[in-house]
């Protein structure tokens, strides 16, 4: 697949496009997953490649699954791959697809029952176990503290439950949709190393470990993956969403880059930095710049 690195391209040194987000509580948010991209569905309708619909699409990232069902929704899931190496996550999204009614009977079970005591002794049972593991998994992510679902680096999931609100109902015809939608997705459970390899696809990125601007993530994480990104960027079509400016971090030059302004309360102390970026190494179908 060529990449594009015309006189467009070069405009990045000179004006940039800015977006904002809008708001991710639409048909493509599934869970409130900490950098959830339902609120970015505009942006990707700008930012997508031509004829996107014909190549291999890969969300090497999957998280809550807000992407892959964007790229479900507008083009059909047949090409799609939804990746994350959280098997927690990838037994959801595949009882999400394959069992959704079971889904929500096993989240119902946990509803009746709620309280901070019933919400800790879920979260110390398996999440990964077939249907009952992410029935748990969905009752955690509804009632996780801020809407923040946080795993350690074990994959255990340690957010604590918000406080002072009844547990919502799961929306039956929601949970279909999107299982009807995503019906045809290939479901796998790689690092992203894993798709080094890769050529003649589109791939997105937004990997959760180097979203921390302030560097207290592991540098061999960052290494890895920018020279990940370094092997697949002259081979496919490569977005990714990012924080930190893909020059600092060693991404090719030849990405175009758009800022997106992130929506935070105004009691977010980190409001005055609530943005990240939006890098592509390809023309976009529709005219993104200013």
């Amino acid at each position: 697949m060529r990449t594009t690195h015309g006189t467009k391209m070069d405009r990045r040194h000179t004006q940039r496009r800015r977006f904002r987000v809008h708001s991710g509580r639409n048909k493509y948010r599934l869970i409130p997953y900490a950098g959830n991209k339902a609120g970015f569905a505009h942006i990707f309708e700008k930012l997508m490649p031509p004829k996107v619909q014909d190549t291999q699409i890969i969300d090497v990232f999957g998280g809550g699954g807000a992407f892959t069902i964007y790229c479900c929704f507008e083009f059909g899931s047949k090409n799609v791959t939804y990746n994350d190496n959280n098997p927690t996550l990838t037994n959801f999204v595949t009882h999400v697809r394959d069992n959704p009614i079971n889904l929500v009977q096993e989240y119902n079970k946990h509803r009746v029952q709620s309280s901070i005591n019933h919400y800790m002794g879920v979260r110390d049972m398996p999440l990964d176990d077939g249907v009952v593991g992410a029935g748990r998994f969905l009752y955690l992510a509804k009632n996780a503290f801020s809407g923040k679902i946080r795993f350690n680096k074990s994959n255990k999931f340690n957010t604590p439950m918000r406080k002072g609100a009844q547990c919502p109902t799961i929306r039956m015809d929601h949970i279909l949709q999107i299982s009807n939608v995503i019906k045809r997705i290939k479901i796998t459970d790689r690092s992203f190393e894993h798709f080094a390899d890769t050529k003649n696809a589109f791939l997105y990125l937004d990997p959760p470990s180097m979203n921390g601007p302030s560097g207290n993530y592991k540098v061999p994480f960052t290494e890895n993956f920018v020279e990940f990104v370094h092997q697949i960027t002259p081979h496919n079509n490569i977005m990714i969403s990012e924080r930190n400016e893909p020059a600092k971090i060693g991404i090719p030059d030849v990405y175009s880059v758009y800022d997106v302004v992130l929506k935070r309360p105004r009691q977010y102390r980190t409001q005055a930095n609530s943005k990240e970026v939006i890098a592509i190494n390809y023309e976009p179908k529709k005219d993104a710049d200013v």
